[in-house]
């Protein structure tokens, strides 16, 4: 994923407002060098009279894709430009205050709204940098200002619409700080129980599938930790591990690839995912939660959660 930290680039959209544009070209150009020039990325020109950071600020964003052509779909197949032009904006979005951006952002899908393809392509990539456990730029309060553009741009296609309430309303469970929502959980032997009523003071919810190559690693170093085994031993945490799918035949294959210490469970009637209680779109996931289940770190992975006893 490429990524350039937007305080260079808000730092060139600023100095604008005192020298212009420089990148204008009064030279004679070929046709070629022409067709190269139009499809480029050209930053807002601030205004001279606009003489303080936030009024700069506010002027880059509500202005930054004036000058893009979203009816070329060229530019979908240009991320050298669009891709990082689309990843410096989502970069400056969480500098500004929450309201500038999400302004910004209804902006943005006020101008794409009208081009399908240009809509999808910006749809999936800030999807990708924002929602993504692997993203370095993950950030669920932006992700949920972008479904919320989607959902009230007018012309926007129905489908897209649709899937952005969706993954608004599955961000908007389980929110840092908040209470996680309960649920039952089977073991082997058929006994049921609910997640809150496990009682230490850390709960640790590993979502998994058994034949999933990075969730074998993942299983290796939670058996290997000394951390988890201590936190486990002295009666701290309870690990929770969920297999949230129908193939319970494979499920019981690998349990032996569990710790007998940790409570090893199924979502019988796959209601996790149903109900879209739990954001499972991408496994294996880990939730912490703190001994009145509020939630410390969502969707996590191996190294999050070890980080944050390392703190």
């Amino acid at each position: 994923m490429k990524r350039i930290m937007i305080g260079t680039i808000l730092i060139i959209a600023i100095g604008m407002m005192a020298c212009g544009n420089t990148n204008k070209n009064t030279q004679e150009t070929t046709g070629v060098e022409q067709q190269e020039k139009k499809r480029s990325f050209q930053l807002p020109e601030v205004p001279v009279m606009l003489d303080t950071p936030e009024a700069r600020a506010t002027f880059v964003c509500e202005h930054y894709w004036d000058h893009f052509d979203f009816a070329d779909t060229a530019y979908i197949h240009l991320p050298d430009i669009t891709e990082q032009a689309i990843v410096n904006f989502m970069d400056l979005m969480p500098r500004v205050p929450k309201d500038l951006a999400n302004r910004a952002m209804n902006i943005l899908y006020q101008k794409a709204a009208p081009h399908s393809a240009m809509a999808w392509h910006f749809w999936e990539t800030m999807s990708r940098y924002w929602k993504d456990a692997n993203s370095p730029m993950k950030n669920e309060d932006m992700f949920i200002l972008l479904c919320q553009s989607v959902e009230s741009a007018e012309g926007v296609e129905l489908i897209m619409k649709q899937r952005a309430s969706f993954a608004r309303n599955l961000a908007e469970k389980n929110r840092l700080g908040h209470p996680a929502i309960d649920f039952v959980y089977t073991t082997e032997s058929g006994k049921q129980g609910r997640m809150y009523g496990l009682k230490a003071d850390y709960t640790l919810l590993f979502f998994y599938n058994p034949d999933c190559h990075t969730c074998i690693e993942v299983k290796n170093a939670m058996r290997n930790s000394l951390k988890l085994k201590g936190l486990v031993g002295n009666g701290k945490m309870k690990v929770l591990t969920i297999y949230p799918d129908e193939d319970l035949a494979l499920w019981r294959d690998r349990l032996n690839e569990l710790s007998n210490t940790w409570i090893n469970g199924y979502d019988k009637g796959q209601v996790l995912t149903h109900e879209a209680l739990y954001d499972l779109s991408a496994i294996p996931s880990f939730y912490l939660l703190d001994k009145n289940k509020k939630v410390l770190l969502k969707d996590a992975d191996w190294n999050e959660v070890m980080h944050f006893f390392e703190k």
